[in-house]
């Protein structure tokens, strides 16, 4: 069994309201990380985190369930907490031991009940926030008005770093402000392609990575003076940012995932 060191570990609390794929997603990193070698589903009552007999009856989680993965040599421990509100004291007791908080939000609800309730508690515990905007392959699917919603109740520190090209049914590309390029994801298990941003992308993309910029740059004065005075970061400058900015809680990045589909 590999030995990892301490710096080699994150520990990650994944919550959110009910139905937002805390528990698909949970299974789409295990796939990825090699821990499992088949998916399992919700609807197919077989996922590793819902095992129990009241999960599987009603196929949605009731106690938070300790998993791991792996990605780039790093174990990601993983919490996945419970989405109604009756089982919060599962989240709490989550958050209590875990390093980041990983929000899992319904890109066809936006921000419910479950996600103000549990943010509440991070605030509370002081635990960094990193926001994935889920089920962007439904039909339904808003990125937009989730990200307005974020806004509204978080607050400004709320930073786009990627946004969905064509969310709705057909989903497969994202922009990725750090890189400035456009992922496009495989429907067949082949690689991601990283891909020049379409012509018609580049203003948006250039507007949300200026804030992106901006706000990555607060959190770090060596930064905001470069920013000030080059009037743009490298992505190693924005990363560094980031980082920062999660720790204390001044920056909030917003991701883009679909994990019933393995993109993101």
């Amino acid at each position: 069994m590999k030995v990892y060191q301490t710096s080699e570990i994150r520990n990650l609390a994944l919550i959110g309201g009910a139905k937002s794929g805390k528990t698909t997603l949970a299974e789409a990193m295990l796939f990825q990380g090699g821990v499992i070698t088949r998916r399992g589903s919700v609807d197919d009552k077989n996922t590793v985190s819902d095992y129990r007999d009241i999960e599987l009856e009603r196929k949605n989680s009731v106690t938070a369930t300790v998993l791991y993965s792996e990605f780039q040599g790093m174990k990601i421990n993983m919490i996945d907490c419970p989405g109604f509100d009756d089982f919060i004291g599962e989240v709490i007791g989550s958050l209590r031991v875990a390093d980041t908080a990983l929000m899992v939000v319904n890109a066809q609800s936006g921000v419910d009940v479950g996600t103000e309730i549990d943010w509440r508690w991070t605030k509370k515990m002081e635990k960094p926030v990193i926001f994935a905007v889920n089920q962007l392959d439904h039909d339904k699917a808003n990125f937009d008005e989730a990200l307005r919603q974020l806004k509204h109740h978080f607050g400004q520190a709320v930073t786009v770093v990627q946004y969905p090209v064509n969310a709705g049914t057909g989903f497969d590309s994202v922009i990725d402000l750090m890189q400035m390029k456009m992922l496009k994801f495989p429907t067949n298990g082949g690689k991601v392609e990283i891909l020049d941003i379409p012509a018609g992308e580049k203003a948006k993309a250039e507007e949300l990575q200026g804030i992106l910029m901006e706000n990555a740059a607060a959190n770090d004065e060596s930064l905001m003076e470069i920013f000030f005075d080059k009037g743009e970061l490298s992505e190693e400058e924005i990363s560094r940012g980031l980082k920062a900015g999660v720790i204390s809680r001044g920056l909030f990045p917003v991701f883009c995932v679909a994990a019933k589909t393995d993109q993101g």
